[in-house]
């Protein structure tokens, strides 16, 4: 008797806390998964500081629902007390908690040689002018701290020269040798393995990469295109 009594206690407790989504809600951003470019899965719906409104996340997109579920919002919210995004605070951190889901095994690492003080994930393209010249800098960021990750996005997608070569340089003795070669136009050894491209680059889609190079900061912080190496170490201390 003792232990039923227990089990209702604790489940009313939770209960009393619980999140009630309106069924109105939960319907509109399931048929919302069939408007959006990609089709993205329905990810999760929970209330905003607003009264009456849900966020629903799809895939990289944050949209907002009226509680009645006529009403959909595609924007950004703002705290006037500091004039905070909240919008892109969430972003951010949906962007973190999707990259540390991927093991740095499957990312191509120059790291420094001795102390790290900052992090940047970048989603490159062996074929794209400004990620190679963005690579010509690597040696200045680990010089400074700053490790730098790789994580492929092929833009011509699977199949291609560039997604080939990409997977010969994943799947290479030398991963970093083979970045460089393949960055300067050198001919990287056609090889390949059970490699994480394929993962890598839905990872870029589902998280709002468009092109490359783009950089992702350790607060989530997406950065689109070609940033120098001085420009860029301020933005690393801002976000740490």
């Amino acid at each position: 008797m003792r232990i039923y009594l227990i089990v209702a206690l604790l489940a009313s407790y939770s209960s009393a806390f619980a999140v009630a989504i309106p069924k109105e809600v939960t319907k509109t951003a399931k048929s919302l998964t069939y408007l959006l470019r990609g089709n993205p899965s329905l990810d999760r719906i929970r209330k905003t500081p607003v009264a009456g409104l849900y966020e629903a996340t799809l895939g990289s997109n944050i949209i907002y629902i009226t509680a009645n579920g006529k009403h959909f919002i595609l924007g950004e919210i703002y705290r006037t007390n500091g004039t905070v995004n909240l919008t892109e605070n969430r972003r951010n951190r949906m962007r973190m908690q999707a990259i540390n889901a991927i093991d740095e095994s499957e990312m191509v690492v120059f790291a420094p040689k001795r102390e790290t003080k900052y992090t940047v994930n970048v989603f490159t393209d062996v074929d794209c002018g400004y990620c190679a010249k963005f690579h010509k800098e690597v040696p200045f960021l680990n010089r400074a701290g700053v490790k730098v990750r790789y994580l492929a996005f092929p833009r011509a997608g699977k199949g291609s020269d560039t997604y080939n070569t990409m997977v010969s340089v994943w799947c290479a003795d030398d991963q970093q040798k083979a970045m460089t070669d393949a960055k300067n136009r050198r001919k990287v050894k056609d090889k390949t393995c059970n490699h994480p491209i394929d993962k890598l680059y839905s990872l870029g889609q589902n998280i709002g990469v468009t092109g490359t190079p783009a950089l992702v900061l350790p607060n989530g912080k997406l950065l689109p295109g070609y940033i120098p190496y001085y420009q860029l170490i301020p933005y690393l201390q801002q976000a740490k």
